[in-house]
């Protein structure tokens, strides 16, 4: 017989807590705009998340939208966090 746990698992449920996770967002442009309003219009934006971007305009204008976001022009930063997004422009 199986537990509750592994039956929920089984099935496809999935534990959306968010407690101590972090997300970095290196890039602040379009890509990170849509992930951004998207994750947080379903609620589930990581505790604290640090966006690096080299363009100050960009972090202001996401900080605006969403005031808890960290923002900063080094990427070691946000690339240390526990869910990271590539969120840039292939060269």
């Amino acid at each position: 017989m199986r537990s509750g746990g592994e039956v929920r698992a089984l099935a496809g449920e999935r534990s959306h807590s968010r407690a101590g996770k972090t997300g970095g967002f290196v890039g602040g442009g379009r890509a990170a705009t849509i992930l951004l309003g998207g994750l947080a219009k379903a609620d589930r934006l990581p505790e604290r998340v640090i966006v690096s971007d080299p363009d100050e305009a960009v972090l202001a204008r996401l900080k605006a939208r969403h005031p808890s976001l960290e923002t900063v022009s080094d990427n070691a930063l946000a690339a240390q966090q526990d869910l990271v997004f590539l969120a840039v422009h292939r060269r």
